[in-house]
């Protein structure tokens, strides 16, 4: 499945509420869901190698579970010829587990 236009936004907390807040609202966002889950993914991979400071330390797990969950919501709604040929821009997952995700980065 090739990328998609990458978020150009900055890997702070403030863009990782935003792009939370779009994947929560898909029909008023600038975004995809796939392009939220292909940003939190090298978001995250930003700090594989190194130590982040705390604020970003506790981003980490929901920028993980964004990329990983849709990567599950694919593999489990698509087989294996259709995740082969299909790009998925307009693929959307539960909007619900965009609003859980805002709610645990902004406690």
């Amino acid at each position: 499945m090739a990328s998609s236009k990458p978020i150009e936004l900055p890997f702070t907390r403030d863009s990782v509420i935003r792009v939370l807040t779009y994947g929560a609202n898909p029909e008023a966002s600038p975004y995809s869901h796939k392009q939220i889950a292909e940003w939190c993914d090298r978001f995250w991979c930003q700090y594989l190698d190194i130590d982040a400071e705390p604020a970003i330390e506790e981003l980490l797990p929901v920028l993980t579970d964004v990329e990983t969950q849709w990567d599950l919501y694919l593999a489990n709604t698509y087989s294996i010829e259709e995740l082969r040929s299909k790009t998925f821009d307009s693929e959307t997952m539960p909007v619900q587990w965009f609003r859980d995700w805002l709610k645990e980065v902004e406690k």
